[in-house]
């Protein structure tokens, strides 16, 4: 293609992605972004639907909307009927193709429609959800995506069964009630048109980024229904508290191909993403360099122990913390030749557990077993708090070429239990950041003490000084796209308030996982109230300079979200001590309320009685943190131009000077915030929904209305997307 300009025609190409045509006169390889843009993301239109689908690596969401009004005014549910008339009905259109099977579907609605049920068209329909199929291209395989044949009833879908590398098509119909002439099982019939959308989901062997996200959703339906037969109850003690658990723990299921079965399930890829990982280091020319914290899984070790079997050089930092206890010999103080008591060094249970697990290791060769336990093992002792890092350098031929990072531990729970993402960086500038940085570590330089030997010097200068002379502090608004890494400690928690201002500073949406709380600065924009303009606060929360100054000029919109999930549900007795000892202190119970803020925490189903034979089980392999530790932050997430921030950091203070981590600042990726919201909204959804039915079965007294989850057979499902006070109609806004 030629494209002449007054002084001189510049030659451009046509390249293919997908079933558009992107015309540049760059090289392709600059182009990825947008091809993975126009993969990952699709939208589709007709009169009456739109339907925006996101691919991520195993998750398809597809954002559903009707059009032809805007938000009605409604006082009733009369008023609400006579408004979604105005949409459902589409004159002629039944007639025009409803009893004809349309090429490429097979819905069960469609089949209920051929089997009997008639639909009159006499001007007015019962929208009562819609109809969603699903074609895997490659395989032409098609199923309906709709429990039983009833209709989806929200505006917004999740494919949790999608796996990465594919591509799919997605056809999405109304449906109505029906009428039937002749017996049916069926009461909702497909309506109109068809509308479809072609994604393809990420292949995360390829490409710079790889994300593999575990289950993380131990506590579910499907895992007790597939592996319930080997659920055990325990009596465990937790917070003070002992109490009564049922788990389902894989490594107890006493048949070994159930085991790994149940193992594979809740990996999710996670685990063997890390294995292959390790694997890519075959021989002498490699190097694996790793910072690990908790460190008990035995696949990861015996992988790395294998790495030093074919002769990689592996060199591991491992959390290293103890303390000192007195010396006691048949209840005697022991004291030495000088008269001075004798102290012993106690490791902490993190650095004692590593210490067996890397014990356990055999190896055929003593050679090897020497190199495994007096040349691999750096011990990283003098951290300002902890070695929090969960990371892995593989360097080739002297070259650092890719990273393995993310929130991950290496133990059972981090890889079976708790929600966790492992991101790597196949990339040789941020895996040579991460090489320099290592090397601090392994040098164990103090976290913030400075050396007596010199001071100021890149040899013995503390970790929080070198690590932002290695990156300074971001600032306002960053280049993209751009990929800034992040390490800790540093010298003040800057960075932490640079964080709270990047969400402060989104335009449409954030979503952020907090798996230990909400720091203050966070917490004080989550308390904020969005509006056109300066953003304003809650009414009695005292503005500080700093936040208006930060907020000057900053324009959110109308139909701002907040999404935040947690561990578990703060207590409110923490929750009122903290507010008599520190003034302007803010947490859950503040802006758990603002409109803004759509908030879910860990949870599995409760039941209505002590049985829960039927119910919902964790794994029992974490002994803190049960449901999420994942630590990122998405900022205008279906933008040109997201934010991702994810890493080992818990947007803390003692994240952010104290502890050694690392982060990575993600800026206008749009591949990369496509596979964290998808994995995001995926469990929101999944806690969310629990959520809500544990606070009805714990206010089951006044419970009114149909069953949780039960469909309603009218349009009353519909009232809170068009309701613009509520966050169902933001939301709905957000994804369409």
């Amino acid at each position: 293609v030629v494209i002449s300009h007054a002084s001189r025609p510049e030659f451009f190409k046509i390249f293919m992605a997908g079933d558009n045509f992107i015309v540049s006169n760059l090289p392709k390889e600059q182009l990825g972004h947008l091809f993975s843009k126009i993969n990952m993301r699709a939208r589709n239109e007709n009169e009456v639907l739109s339907v925006h689908a996101i691919a991520g690596t195993h998750v398809v969401l597809l954002g559903l909307d009707v059009k032809g009004y805007g938000p009605p005014k409604l006082d009733s549910s009369t008023d609400l009927s006579i408004a979604m008339s105005r949409v459902t009905l589409n004159p002629g259109e039944l007639h025009s193709g409803e009893r004809k099977r349309v090429a490429g579907i097979s819905t069960a609605t469609t089949r209920a429609a051929s089997s009997g049920i008639k639909v009159k068209n006499t001007g007015r329909v019962v929208f009562v959800g819609f109809a969603v199929d699903r074609k895997d291209v490659s395989t032409q395989e098609i199923i309906s995506l709709n429990v039983e044949d009833k209709p989806i009833q929200r505006f917004h879908y999740g494919d949790y069964a999608a796996l990465p590398g594919k591509k799919y098509e997605y056809t999405v119909r109304r449906m109505i009630k029906a009428k039937s002439s002749y017996a049916s099982s069926s009461k909702f019939v497909a309506y109109g048109l068809p509308i479809v959308v072609k994604v393809s989901t990420e292949d995360p062997s390829k490409g710079k980024h790889g994300i593999y996200f575990n289950r993380g959703a131990a506590g579910s339906k499907a895992y007790s229904e597939l592996f319930g037969e080997y659920r055990k109850h325990h009596l465990v003690k937790k917070f003070g508290f002992s109490q009564w658990k049922s788990f389902i723990n894989p490594r107890s299921i006493p048949d070994p191909e159930k085991s790994n079965e149940a193992l594979a399930w809740l990996s999710r890829g996670l685990e063997e993403a890390l294995l292959q990982f390790i694997s890519q280091a075959t021989g002498k020319e490699y190097q694996l360099l790793a910072a690990v914290y908790e460190f008990t899984h035995k696949e990861s070790i015996q992988a790395l122990a294998s790495a030093v079997e074919r002769g990689v050089g592996v060199k591991i930092v491992r959390h290293c913390k103890g303390s000192y206890h007195t010396h006691v010999n048949r209840n005697d103080i022991v004291k030495d030749k000088s008269g001075n008591v004798v102290n012993d060094w106690i490791p902490d249970d993190t650095t004692e557990a590593a210490k067996k697990a890397i014990d356990a290791v055999g190896f055929q060769s003593l050679k090897h077993a020497r190199v495994w336990q007096h040349d691999t093992f750096i011990e990283r002792k003098h951290s300002a708090g902890i070695m929090h890092n969960k990371f892995i350098i593989l360097v080739r031929n002297g070259k650092p070429v890719q990273v393995w990072t993310g929130s991950t531990n290496l133990t059972d729970g981090g890889f079976y239990g708790q929600s966790n993402v492992g991101h790597i960086v196949r990339d040789d500038d941020v895996a040579t950041d991460y090489l320099e940085y290592w090397e601090r570590l392994a040098r164990d330089l103090p976290g913030r003490k400075r050396s007596s030997k010199i001071e100021n010097d890149n040899e013995h200068g503390p970790m929080d000084e070198l690590n932002e002379r290695q990156q300074s502090n971001l600032e306002g608004h960053i280049t993209s796209p751009s990929i800034n890494v992040i390490f800790s400690p540093r010298k003040t928690t800057d960075m932490l308030q640079w964080y709270a201002d990047q969400m402060g500073y989104a335009k449409s949406s954030v979503h952020y996982t907090a798996a230990f709380g909400v720091a203050q600065p966070l917490a004080e924009i989550l308390n904020q109230v969005q509006s056109k303009g300066t953003p304003k606060l809650e009414v009695g929360l005292r503005r500080s300079p700093r936040i208006a100054r930060r907020c000057k000029g900053k324009e959110a919109g109308d139909n701002m979200l907040r999404y935040v999930l947690l561990d578990n549900k703060p207590s409110e007795h923490s929750s009122e001590k903290r507010h008599h000892s520190k003034d302007g202190y803010i947490d859950y119970y503040d802006f758990k309320d603002v409109r803004e803020n759509r908030i879910a925490f860990g949870a599995i189903l409760s039941t209505a009685d002590d049985d829960d034979t039927n119910g919902e089980s964790l794994t029992g392999l974490d002994t803190f943190v049960d449901y999420i530790h994942t630590k990122y932050m998405i900022v205008d997430a279906l933008t040109e131009h997201p934010m991702v921030i994810t890493g080992s950091a818990n947007f803390s203070a003692a994240s952010t000077d104290k502890n050694d981590e690392n982060s990575l600042v993600i800026q206008g990726d749009t591949s990369v915030a496509d596979i964290y919201l998808t994995e995001f909204m995926r469990l929101f959804d999944h806690f969310y929904s629990r959520d809500k039915y544990n606070e009805l079965v714990a206010n089951k007294a006044s419970r009114k209305g149909p069953a949780w989850g039960e469909v309603v057979a009218d349009e009353s499902w519909l009232r809170p997307y068009f309701d613009s006070s509520s966050q169902l109609y933001r939301e709905r806004l957000l994804l369409r």
